[in-house]
């Protein structure tokens, strides 16, 4: 059936490097076309992010085409370039008379997003050998799957995890404390079957021969590849302290992690109080377990720093995140050493308190440790690689693992918690969800295409924080020694620019979009304003999206 032409405005509606939806022009439909303008040339896609429906209109457009969620920094051109986005926008034909511009869409197809094309090829999954072979099943794995498939890649893909799930989305495990895998999952087992994608679950690599291009699994069995794409990931770090093993003391990674907190934690009623618990460290997993807890246990983050996120944000901005929990009811206490866990009186194998070196007692029917992640690379270490201090690997700026180089059948990767590597910009190694999606696209494209490109990404995060916290940073983001703030935290509404001496190394905000998703594209041109301009009131918006 063909598509409705749609006159959507005269020529000049609008001008270069602007955009605007558009609203379809069919009686109760609610869809919207976003038109774009670059370069004299008309585009049309679908309006809304594939992510979680930001309106795109609202975001960025720079001048090569990149749309640029508000909300999460998807970055596409039609097709989907960067995380946290899996699928792309639909893009119609556009065509121009001299006097008017029109669009061929139709209303169903305005309101979908768009797969990657299915691969018409029959792989027996009964076959030990893989094309590509994937260790480890988070969103490494999922994104590095997901542009294969986007490049043309037609070969076989294995995926070993020792998750009994699919790939989720696991930053709604401590944003949300979802424990339902169904709930979480970025993609359905018919989807996957369909790409031609075979999972093995719940069952660890054990051994790796790079030398025979062959994986051990925990199974018995053994797996062979052409490509070897390393995407373990992290385990939650335990803090050394007397009691650390009591019952009810818990870390926040998988979907088992949330459904023992949920059930330890409980549903308070009139006869039943708030069960008192514990949240050690006031970063990012901390505190978002702490916003997902609020109103359900009665609350005390503990942690080193002087304000919540104040080695990340700064004392300004932590202490604006502060007030908003403390709105909900949360404690505080900060800066504090732990000393020890002691066990409940009424039951000697869970944990009754938390002691502060202090002195100080803190009644605890249950404990969650936000206190970080370290790689999961013992694997790498049995196969006798040799380890960054961070525990992660050094790789080149397309994530292949530089020790392997020639030495190995088959070329290995590493994505994500694993990887190290150096880039113009100083050492990239971030522990983020969505730099590892990232990795893997990196990857796949590198393998989809033979054709090298170098991973430059800013790295982009975001948390349900006060009125959704927006942050992107630079490899030099944690170096930081100053920050500009315009705006007022206490009021959640603000612009925060970090700097190393007079260069910008990070932005992070509330309540301002899309001024965090402006400034990674700036930064990824090294087009910020300083330090000094920024406190004479120059405006990042104000700089256009140009590589000129």
């Amino acid at each position: 059936m063909p598509l409705a032409r749609i006159q959507v405005g005269p020529i000049d509606l609008l001008k270069d490097g602007q955009m605007k939806e558009i609203p379809f022009p069919k009686e109760d439909s609610e869809n919207k076309i976003l038109l774009s303008k670059i370069k004299g040339q008309y585009y049309a896609n679908s309006s809304k992010c594939t992510h979680y429906g930001a309106p795109l209109a609202k975001g960025v457009l720079t001048e090569s085409g990149r749309l640029v969620c508000p909300w999460h920094d998807v970055c596409s051109n039609g097709d989907i370039e960067d995380a946290p986005g899996i699928d792309s926008l639909q893009s119609f034909k556009v065509e121009t008379d001299g006097s008017y511009v029109y669009v061929h869409a139709d209303d169903a197809t305005v309101s979908k997003t768009r797969e990657p094309a299915a691969p018409s090829i029959e792989i027996g999954s009964s076959s030990p050998h893989a094309n590509v072979l994937i260790v480890g099943g988070g969103p490494g794995a999922a994104h590095a799957i997901e542009a294969l498939r986007d490049e043309g890649f037609t070969g076989s893909i294995r995926v070993v995890s020792k998750e009994p799930h699919l790939p989720i989305d696991r930053t709604k495990i401590s944003k949300a404390l979802i424990s339902d895998p169904g709930k979480l999952a970025l993609r359905s087992k018919e989807f996957y079957d369909k790409q031609k994608v075979e999972f093995v679950l719940g069952t660890e690599a054990t051994k790796l021969d790079f030398a025979n291009a062959t994986v051990e699994l925990a199974s018995g069995d053994k797996a062979t590849y052409d490509h070897l794409i390393l995407a373990t990931g992290a385990t939650p770090t335990k803090i050394p302290l007397d009691g650390i093993d009591l019952g009810n003391i818990f870390t926040v990674r998988g979907v088992a992690d949330a459904e023992a907190i949920t059930s330890a934690v409980g549903q308070p009623g009139e006869n039943d109080p708030k069960k008192s618990a514990v949240i050690v460290g006031s970063s990012f997993i901390g505190m978002e377990v702490a916003l997902a807890l609020a109103g359900k246990a009665s609350l005390t983050v503990v942690g080193m720093e002087e304000t919540p996120f104040s080695k990340i944000l700064g004392p300004a901005i932590g202490n604006g995140i502060r007030k908003f929990h403390e709105g909900k009811g949360t404690k505080f206490v900060l800066p504090a050493e732990l000393s020890h866990f002691a066990p409940s009186e009424s039951d000697k194998s869970k944990v009754g308190a938390v002691h502060l070196k202090d002195g100080s007692v803190l009644p605890a029917d249950l404990v969650v440790l936000g206190t970080g992640v370290k790689p999961a690379s013992q694997l790498l270490k049995d196969a006798g690689l040799e380890l960054e201090k961070n525990g992660s690997v050094r790789t080149d700026d397309v994530l292949e693992i530089e020790q392997l180089k020639g030495k190995s059948k088959g070329r290995v990767f590493a994505l994500g918690d694993l990887a190290t590597f150096d880039s113009p910009k100083g050492v990239n190694y971030v522990q983020h969800w969505n730099v590892a999606s990232n990795h893997g696209r990196t990857i796949a494209h590198l393998i989809a295409t033979q054709k090298r490109e170098a991973y430059d990404k800013i790295a982009v995060f975001w948390s349900a924080q006060g009125q959704q916290l927006r942050y992107a940073g630079s490899t030099k983001a944690s170096e930081w020694d100053d920050v500009v703030i315009d705006g007022n935290p206490d009021e959640l509404k603000f612009v925060a620019y970090y700097t190393k001496g007079e260069e910008v190394v990070a932005a992070a905000s509330m309540q301002r979009d899309p001024i965090v998703a402006h400034c990674s594209e700036l930064l990824k041109l090294d087009k910020m304003p300083t330090k000094s301009e920024l406190q004479k009131g120059k405006n990042p918006l104000d700089i256009p999206l140009s590589s000129a």
